[in-house]
């Protein structure tokens, strides 16, 4: 998972960390990942998260990404749910043995592989640039890309903008996040500032 925000310029936020969190959610910032996992391999070279989601892929076609669940086993998204063995293979050869837990496995119906989303997500970074659009983000826990926006107006927008970058609707997922700010740069709250309660986000569309 990559997530891009308006903390950063999304020409520089592709492919580097970003120090920011959504405000109220504590989602967390991209890390970038030191990856020299081959013994094929002379020297080591910098990968993001999703660089490696897709080597994964390249080994265990189909791969749509991988999260934690609530039982504590590693749930894999996958085209053909039957090759959870090879996909585990895949998984260990790239992040290690460590990366599966010891509650094991479960495989998840995808529908799009870690390379589509990869791609889709990298050419959507452009609408951070659009009023109102906070953060783009590969949520492999989803299976599709994700945008937040600060509010559901913008909705109608970001949809017409799909449809001209050739993203399908289907794979993506819009979320009211309420604003981005840095982390190093915390804003305190004035006499004037209204705070209201934050309702729940509705439903993925």
């Amino acid at each position: 998972m990559r997530l891009l925000s308006r903390t950063t310029a999304p020409g520089v936020a592709l492919g580097f960390a970003l120090a920011a969190t959504i405000v109220g959610t504590g989602l967390p910032a991209r890390v970038i990942v030191t990856a020299d996992r081959e013994a094929s391999q002379e020297r080591s070279t910098m990968e993001s998260y999703d660089d490696l989601l897709v080597r994964v892929e390249e080994r265990a076609p189909g791969f749509g990404g991988m999260f934690i669940g609530q039982d504590g086993r590693l749930a894999v998204y996958l085209f053909d749910p039957s090759q959870l063995a090879a996909a585990r293979s895949a998984i260990e050869a790239v992040f290690g043995a460590q990366r599966v837990p010891a509650a094991g496995l479960r495989a998840l119906q995808g529908r799009y592989t870690v390379s589509q989303l990869k791609r889709w997500t990298e050419r959507a970074a452009g609408m951070l640039e659009m009023s109102g659009v906070t953060m783009v983000d590969l949520d492999e826990a989803k299976n599709r890309v994700a945008i937040g926006l600060e509010d559901d107006s913008r909705t109608p927008t970001v949809e017409q903008a799909l449809v001209s970058l050739g993203i399908p609707r289907e794979a993506v997922v819009i979320e009211v996040t309420g604003q981005i700010r840095p982390l190093d740069h915390p804003q305190p709250k004035s006499h004037s500032d209204q705070v209201r309660p934050r309702s729940a986000s509705p439903p993925p569309r």
